[in-house]
């Protein structure tokens, strides 16, 4: 009988160490998310690009693949100093992969934004992030990749039947 009740208790103890973090690596990563959503919302790209690796690699929906924190950094001071401006930003995590030194986070985005002469454009998708542990136990994103449910094509069809 108490070989049974520690036998019990010896496979339940993996379980809780994977729940418990779980839910350490979901509250960081939540945190993380925030900082980055009031980043994008603030064209604050100094402490985007400190959520990120040096070696970074960014596959953005219809664009070619960013390689390296000083292109994405180049690219991203572009848009700050754009006249375009993200005004609402949240993420919201649906699976949190942990596998050795990584964390795979899938999730879904929704977003505003608002530029020259253009009336606020929404979007909404999903997005899959790598984020890496480092030295000193933070996660930085080493790989990201998002893209729209949103097909510009049919946008494009109903706009042009609107305006006959």
């Amino acid at each position: 009988m108490r070989l049974n009740i520690f036998l019990s208790i010896l496979l339940l103890i993996p379980v809780f160490v994977f729940a418990q973090n779980q839910s350490e690596l979901s509250s960081q990563i939540e945190k993380l998310n925030k900082i980055y959503a009031q980043s994008i919302i603030s064209n604050d790209t100094k402490t985007m690009m400190s959520l990120y690796t040096e070696d970074v690699v960014s596959l953005p929906s219809y664009q070619p693949m960013i390689r390296g924190i000083e292109t994405l950094r180049t690219l991203s001071e572009q848009v700050e100093n754009s006249e375009w401006k993200t005004t609402s930003f949240d993420m919201k995590t649906t699976d949190i992969i942990p596998t050795g030194n990584f964390v795979i986070e899938v999730g879904n985005y929704k977003m505003t934004m608002s530029g020259p002469g253009v009336p606020d454009w929404s979007d909404e998708g999903k997005y899959l992030t790598v984020w890496q542990k480092q030295d000193d136990g933070r996660l930085k994103i080493k790989i990201e990749m998002w893209n729209t449910d949103l097909n510009p094509w049919l946008q494009m069809q109903q706009s042009e039947g609107e305006q006959k």
